[in-house]
């Protein structure tokens, strides 16, 4: 049995984009809305497969780590024939290319993360003993 396309993706989202594990809210390159276009072709007993990988800003440098690694996770998989991946030249992702459950997600690790540091934030006063600490500003 030959790979579905949805199989392809699954396994594109295995590639976990490094800037979204600092942040806290891991994803993959498909949930964050990098594997700009995917082709899958069926041939015999195989599947071509043809994408564009992107990255989210001009001077990120991952993008030829994102097809090595798609091309070693596309190899291991059974039925996959050609592989061809080409980088995206026009830089023109925007948050709105991330999957709605990723961004959904985002979203509640945001708010959270918000819940924790806003209160740290208030009581800047009370970690200087009833003083302003460096940098916050004086009560008059």
């Amino acid at each position: 049995m030959t790979p579905s396309e949805g199989d392809v993706r699954a396994v594109l989202n295995q590639i976990i984009d490094p800037c979204s594990r600092v942040a806290g809210a891991p994803v993959g390159l498909v949930d964050m809305g990098l594997i700009r276009r995917l082709t899958v072709t069926p041939g015999v007993g195989t599947v071509d497969v043809h994408m564009v990988i992107g990255v989210t800003e001009y001077g990120c440098l991952l993008a030829p780590s994102f097809a090595s690694e798609a091309r070693k996770l596309l190899d291991a998989l059974p039925g996959i024939g050609v592989i061809d991946i080409e980088l995206d030249a026009e830089f023109d992702w925007e948050p709105q290319d991330m999957s709605v459950a990723y961004r959904r997600h985002l979203a509640e690790r945001r708010a959270a993360t918000n819940q924790v540091m806003l209160p740290l934030r208030e009581s800047a006063m009370d970690l200087a003993g009833g003083r302003a600490a460096p940098g916050q500003p004086k009560n008059h």
